[in-house]
């Protein structure tokens, strides 16, 4: 009697509907792939936008991120803002529309800026609108042709079927190297050591009042106590934001499969994940409600739509961008941004390993670290760009990836109104550009 199981299926052949011939393709609606689409469609270029969710912003609106990391560089007495161009265009918009504090908020040795989460969204739609961007939400991609050096198209699901879309340029900000994995491109991946992943949540019915007076060793006392008292907490020290009164946003959990992180691209794994972060959740809200000030009658009122995954694939650019690169404060020819935001780990253990850089001191971000050896259509930006899992832990956060996929955007566009490849475009050209439309380079 044959088997009811087998260990394989066969898939006949089949012709796939080219739906979009555009000058540039970008993968990936965070930070980084707004930036880059929004960038390369003001210079002139047809571009198409790919967004698996039902709205832009990535971690900033799937996971719920709270607030924007990576704009500044603090001192004692200052606050130096390090990223400018599109991300201060959404800044401004989320300004217009009441999303976003008028001030920093200062924590620890750094600052960073909270935003609505609704109002994100909205932000996000106006700009592309307004650049005349085409995107498409609800596409995956799950493949890609390449011949030779080059991406010629990428293959997407959609609940129209499966779609093929050809471009001039290719750029990966999907924040796990997706296109770089499906196009055979060599990347890392350290399972070994990820940093662990967290489900945000927003607690509401908090007296804001009394939270806005505690600071962070407060919180970690009060919840040191809960574990003394038998609260099984993977993290008393974390980040918790007054959204609104009487509304809390936390980034708090921590997410372990049998005391590792979970593998990303891992089904089983990532599904176990999920549902073990909202269970979290439920023990966070009983610790606060007893131990911590302003939590009595809190609520949760949302978690981020997905888990919020800090590491995963990380592409092996023509520049490798090193944990020296970052304390060393290291400047770059072909440099294309600034960052002055920490090695933020989030490894084992209660507390969050910070390495931070000097007050008010930054590094570059290069180029290089965003072009792929031998390839001529295709680049990265954001989470997947080329770093060690040390600098990554830097680079990785919001303002950074809006800077990065500035340059590629604009980097693209020059490529191919030159019709030549991205290793060929003149990056003085491309930094006098960046510099024109508001990015920061140096302070």
């Amino acid at each position: 009697m044959p088997s009811l199981f087998k260990s394989s299926i066969h898939e006949p052949q089949r012709e796939t509907e080219v739906i979009r011939n555009v000058d540039v393709c970008v993968v990936g609606g965070g930070p980084a792939g707004v930036a880059a689409a929004v960038s390369a469609s003001r210079a002139g270029m047809s571009v198409l936008l790919l967004e698996r969710e039902g709205f832009l912003g990535g971690t900033l609106t799937t996971v719920s991120l709270g607030s924007i990391c990576g704009l500044y560089a603090v001192t004692k007495d200052a606050v130096t803002q390090v990223v400018g161009g599109v991300c201060s265009e959404i800044i401004e918009r989320l300004k217009a529309l009441g999303g976003v504090d008028e001030k920093p908020k200062r924590w620890l040795e750094t600052a960073s800026l909270p935003y609505d989460l609704f109002l994100m969204k909205v932000a996000l739609d106006g700009l592309v609108a307004d650049s005349k961007v085409e995107v498409l939400y609800h596409t995956l991609l799950v493949g890609a042709q390449v011949v030779g050096s080059e991406v010629e198209a990428v293959l997407v699901e959609t609940k129209q079927g499966r779609l093929a879309i050809k471009a001039k340029v290719f750029i990966d900000c999907s924040g796990d190297a997706d296109l770089l994995h499906h196009a055979n491109v060599p990347y890392e991946l350290s399972l070994g050591d990820l940093q662990f992943p967290t489900t945000m949540v927003r607690f509401a019915g908090v007296d804001t009042k009394t939270l806005d007076t505690l600071n962070r060793s407060d919180l970690r006392e009060s919840l040191e106590r809960a574990v003394e008292n038998g609260f099984d907490l993977p993290r008393t020290a974390g980040g918790v934001f007054t959204e609104r009164p009487g509304l809390a946003h936390l980034n708090i959990t921590k997410v372990a499969l049998d005391g590792v992180p979970p593998n990303p691209f891992d089904v089983s794994q990532i599904s176990r994940a999920e549902a073990l972060g909202r269970e979290q959740v439920q023990t966070y809200l009983k610790a606060f409600q007893r131990y911590v000030p302003g939590f009595k009658d809190a609520y949760v009122l949302d978690t981020g739509a997905v888990i919020g995954i800090r590491e995963s694939r990380r592409a092996l650019g023509d520049y490798v961008l090193t944990e020296q690169d970052v304390l060393g404060e290291a400047r770059f020819e072909d440099a294309i941004a600034c960052c002055s935001w920490p090695m933020e780990d989030h490894a084992a253990g209660r507390a969050t390993k910070w390495i931070w850089l000097k007050p008010g001191s930054y590094f570059q971000i290069p180029f290089s670290s965003l072009t792929i050896p031998e390839f001529e259509n295709l680049m990265v930006a954001g989470r997947c760009a080329s770093a060690t899992h040390a600098a990554q832990a830097s680079i990785r956060v919001t303002a950074q990836c809006f800077a990065m996929g500035q340059a590629v955007g604009e980097a693209a566009a020059m490529a191919v109104a030159n019709q030549v490849g991205v290793h060929q475009i003149q990056v003085k050209t491309l930094q006098k550009q960046l510099v024109a439309n508001g990015a920061i380079l140096e302070i």
